[in-house]
Formats: structure tokens, C-alpha cells, sequence
């Protein structure tokens, strides 16, 4: 973890809700692991700084990505910075992936498309097989295809009103699409009932998921211990044992 005065080089739109941020960071990009995230200062405008994923980090440009959803003021806040402002951010912080597996398939739901966009490009560095189903409501909400196709990758889609891609959910795809065999590890990340049934999905397939979860963090550090969910170990914060879990630690049945 380290804390870094970053300089905003770009922040644009990707749709009428989201955004990237991309922010020159040397420090910070040389340590980021896909699936961590790091904590960017609001200056203000809300009471504590807002944590976000880490959607790509660029070594040898000393880059890091974030993409949000405008909702709040902290986020209204990220998306008024224009190229060469300063954001101070304090990172990377958590627990990433573990990309240790033969050939990978990642599932994204929604805004949990983003940190997945990163462990892509990690994963095809270590010479993997990668490929991705993506989940959304409509065709609009569908995030980064174009990026995911800059690393040689052509998501499956899923739309709940057939927009884009098969009709229905992740699952739906994944049923339906995706190839799948006995070595193939499973990364997803999105809306818990999401997770909660690509977690019932990977059991009876006999295949291993780990799981990106979002939960709210007040400090992101582990201090305040308000993202706490229950394990098979007891409680664990998503923050500093997380937000990478296997899905068989989650138990599942005792959250909403």
C-alpha cells in the first residue's frame, strides 16, 4: 500500500451512467494486482474517500484506469476532473485474484465488468485461455466490450431484454455459450444474486470460482470492519481478506 499524488489524464464517458479515469501513477501501477482497489480523496465532498476498482494498470506507461458509475457525490465529484488535475489516492489495498489455473472464463455483471478487464490482460500475459461472458440489463449497460476485444477477447453476452447477445442471464450464457471443461477456472465479479447463483452454477459443474465482492467499505483498510461477510471461517472483511474469495468460503445462504 502506498499513497500517491496522481495527475488525471483522461476521463471520459463510456455510457450516460459511467466513466473512465486514467491517471498517471508509476508507484501505484507497478504494485496493483488485478482485482485490488485502490481508496481516490473526493476532496470533500463526501466524508470519506471513495474505493474503486482497479480496472487496468499499465506498468510501463505507469497508468491506472478506474471506471465508476455517476452516483453521489464522491463519484460527481471524480467525474468533473479534467486531464492534468491532481487526485490523491491511497492504494493498491486488498486482496487480489489468483491466476494460477490452466485455462479461465470471467463472468461480469453490470459494474463488475471493470476490475475483470485487468486480470483479462494478466491472464493472456501468463499465456492462458481466456474467455468472458458479460451481463447487463439492457445492450447499453454493457461495459468495456471494446476494450476486452483490444486484448484479443470476444465476449459472450447477456441481456435481460434479449438487446444484446443471449436472452436472460449470466448463467443463461454461460449454459448456452460458453465453453467450459474440467480445468477451467471461473472469475467473476457483480450484483450478489449474480454471484450467489454462479456459485450454485460452478458446484454442480464441479469447477472452481473466485469470487470479486462489493460491499460497502468505510476506511477500506480493515479498521472499521463494516464490510464484513460471513464465511465458513467466521466473519471476514471484504476490504483486507477480500475482496477475492473462493465462493465455496462465502456462505451464501445467510445473505440477502
Amino acid at each position: 500500500m502506498d499513497r500517491e499524488t496522481t495527475v488525471v489524464l483522461d476521463n471520459k464517458a463510456l455510457n450516460n451512467d459511467h466513466r473512465m479515469l486514467v491517471v498517471e501513477a508509476p508507484r501505484l501501477s507497478n504494485m496493483a494486482r488485478p482485482g485490488q482497489f485502490a481508496e481516490l480523496s473526493t476532496n470533500g465532498a463526501t466524508l470519506l474517500r471513495k474505493p474503486i476498482s482497479i480496472s487496468m494498470a499499465d506498468r510501463e506507461k505507469g497508468t491506472l484506469a478506474f471506471v465508476f458509475r455517476m452516483i453521489g457525490k464522491g463519484t460527481e465529484y471524480l467525474g468533473t476532473l479534467e486531464p492534468s488535475s491532481k487526485l490523491d489516492i491511497i492504494g493498491p489495498l486488498g486482496n487480489g485474484f489468483d491466476t494460477d489455473c490452466g485455462s479461465a472464463l470471467l463472468v461480469g455483471g453490470g459494474v463488475g465488468t471493470p476490475p475483470l478487464l485487468y486480470l483479462a490482460k494478466q491472464l493472456k500475459t501468463e499465456g492462458k485461455k481466456v474467455s468472458v461472458v458479460l451481463g447487463a440489463r439492457d445492450k447499453g449497460d454493457l461495459l468495456l466490450l471494446d476494450e476486452f476485444e483490444k486484448l484479443g477477447i470476444e465476449p459472450v453476452c447477456a441481456t435481460d431484454n434479449g438487446s444484446a447477445g443471449v436472452k436472460g442471464t449470466v448463467v443463461t450464457a454461460l449454459e448456452e455459450k460458453a465453453p467450459l471443461d474440467g480445468g477451467t477456472k471461473l472469475f467473476a465479479c457483480g450484483p450478489w444474486p449474480m454471484l450467489k447463483a454462479l456459485s450454485a452454477f460452478s458446484e454442480s459443474k464441479g469447477l472452481e470460482l473466485e469470487v470479486l465482492l462489493e460491499a460497502y467499505m468505510g476506511c477500506g483498510m480493515g479498521v472499521c470492519v463494516g464490510c464484513v461477510v460471513p464465511t465458513t471461517e467466521g466473519m471476514k472483511r471484504v476490504c483486507k481478506e477480500g475482496p477475492a474469495f473462493n465462493a465455496k468460503e462465502i456462505l451464501w445462504s445467510k445473505i440477502r
